[in-house]
């Protein structure tokens, strides 16, 4: 009998606020910003701002066991 298959998905956003105007919708308050990136998790809605692709991928480690991932060559 096969495994169970597990999935989660994740919606990545990427914005770039070019300075003109108001700040973008969601930009941290006080930290002028160029970009930043929204991740949401679409099973549970959940959604998290970050400006470092460690907190993205501490995002995700909160739904995918990161350890099983397979090593880069």
């Amino acid at each position: 009998m096969p495994g169970e298959t597990s999935l989660d998905s994740f919606v990545l956003r990427f914005v770039h606020d070019t300075g003109a105007g108001e700040p973008a919708r969601g930009q941290l308050p006080g930290r002028p910003q160029s970009w930043y990136g929204m991740i949401r998790h679409v099973q549970s809605n959940r959604e998290r701002q970050f400006t470092r692709w460690s907190d993205a991928l501490a995002f995700i480690a909160q739904f995918v066991d990161l350890s099983e991932a397979p090593n880069e060559p």
